[in-house]
């Protein structure tokens, strides 16, 4: 009798569990408008770096590639990517300092105004240079022209606000020695002078530079020997330091490019590798700080990728490099050049990596960046997903990394000034 109680008592069960059941279909297909392929964490140096640029105000550091990507980095959580659809690499990069504007110079000889302040940032006007190709951009803080120089010598002047060429153009022939009967190469730098804006420096691929007066066209020519690769105003305009293919570095007088104030060779009086870069800024107006690439000897062998600082000519400090220099930036209190500009940082890319160098700190430590460098950029090839890892693995995982980090960073944070205080923010949601 019990187990016929049972049993009509489970019937009676499976009735009710049948009446709330309900039927639900499932499309397990999915489709591929489903679905959208999107980047979500970026992760290392940016592959194939070509050239970086600095705005001083927002404290951004954009770092242009060879595959036409541009990597804006700021304070913690400022990151952004921008992509030149043509994929072509990223030459030459000035910001419009303070104006949410980057102008990009790619490999198709194409100069792009970026405009950064929007939700989505999108190139908003474009040049395109037909039978030259550009050899460099200097545009001056504020500046409402852009200097281009080609590769066949001539420079070129672009108004920002029309985005359209001046009729006005240096040619080169009218611009060096009429007894120089080489061609003087491509145009290497530009620059302009900080006490005035007429006067414009040009430095040529073989050496030679000149003095151009925007207003009347004159010509102050300095001297070929020897060769020029890099120049830097000082901040009263009054006179020019020159970094030279023999490894020295001379100083000029504004009103006598003829001969040299002074000349020396940092590293020694034997051979030395040229200079590539040279930047000469100021802490006051008695205390110098020199900074450049290159220059080292030819006797140690292989050539060794080096910074060099020279501060007030007291102290000399070299800082070898594991791979080759493309480009330096010092990062200055003030943004004007027509002051003093106070460096407490100086940023260096290299060709696989990117660091920070503290110039108020005794030996010239790196400053520890709030993003991850020290991975290549690279496409990825495989991918594994690993849920409800172990709590134990994860704090393994974390100590490892802790030990590995490095012990000797500066002790001031990147980008952060002492004497200003303002919060580095990218114009983009």
């Amino acid at each position: 009798m019990d187990r016929a109680k049972k049993k009509f008592a489970s019937a009676i069960d499976g009735l009710r569990s049948l009446h709330n059941r309900t039927e639900i279909n499932v499309d397990e297909k999915v489709q591929s408008e489903h679905c959208r392929f999107t980047r979500v964490v970026r992760h290392g140096l940016p592959e194939d770096p070509r050239c970086c640029a600095y705005d001083p105000v927002q404290r951004l550091i954009a770092i242009g590639t060879g595959r036409g990507h541009i990597r804006i980095i700021g304070d913690a959580g400022v990151d952004y990517l921008l992509k030149h659809e043509s994929g072509e690499p990223v030459l030459h990069m000035q910001f419009l300092v303070n104006e949410g504007g980057l102008i990009t110079s790619c490999g198709t000889d194409s100069i792009h105004l970026w405009n950064y302040r929007q939700k989505t940032a999108e190139i908003v006007h474009t040049v395109q240079l037909s039978k030259e190709s550009v050899s460099c951009i200097h545009l001056p803080v504020a500046g409402k022209w852009l200097f281009i120089g080609t590769d066949k010598g001539n420079v070129y002047f672009l108004c920002l606000n029309s985005f359209l060429l001046s009729p006005y153009v240096i040619n080169w022939n009218k611009a060096i020695d009429l007894s120089c009967r080489v061609h003087p190469g491509p145009v290497r730098q530009l620059s302009i002078s900080p006490a005035e804006q007429t006067k414009l420096l040009i430095v040529y691929d073989k050496g030679i530079v000149v003095q151009w007066n925007l207003a009347n066209k004159e010509v102050d020519r300095y001297p070929l020997d020897p060769p020029i690769k890099s120049v830097n105003w000082h901040f009263d305009g009054r006179q020019v330091l020159t970094g030279n293919v023999d490894g020295s570095i001379s100083l000029y007088g504004n009103k006598k490019s003829s001969e040299p104030i002074q000349r020396t060779t940092p590293h020694g009086t034997g051979p030395c590798r040229p200079i590539q870069q040279v930047e000469w800024k100021h802490m006051s107006e008695n205390e110098s700080i020199i900074m450049f690439s290159g220059g080292m000897p030819t006797d140690d062998g292989l050539p060794m990728p080096a910074l060099t600082i020279l501060k007030g000519g007291k102290s000399a400090t070299v800082l070898e490099m594991d791979w080759p220099i493309i480009q330096f930036i010092p990062l200055n209190q003030n943004i004007w050049n027509c002051i003093p500009q106070c460096p407490h940082s100086v940023a260096v890319l290299l060709k696989h990596d990117f660091m920070v160098l503290d110039l108020n700190q005794q030996g010239h430590p790196v400053i520890e960046s709030p993003h991850s460098m020290n991975i290549h950029e690279s496409p990825v090839t495989c991918m594994a997903y690993y849920s409800d890892c172990p709590l134990d693995l994860i704090g393994a995982l974390t100590l490892v990394g802790t030990k590995q980090r490095n012990k000797e960073f500066s002790t001031r944070n990147k980008n952060r000034s002492r004497e200003r205080k303002a919060p580095s923010k990218l114009l983009i949601n």
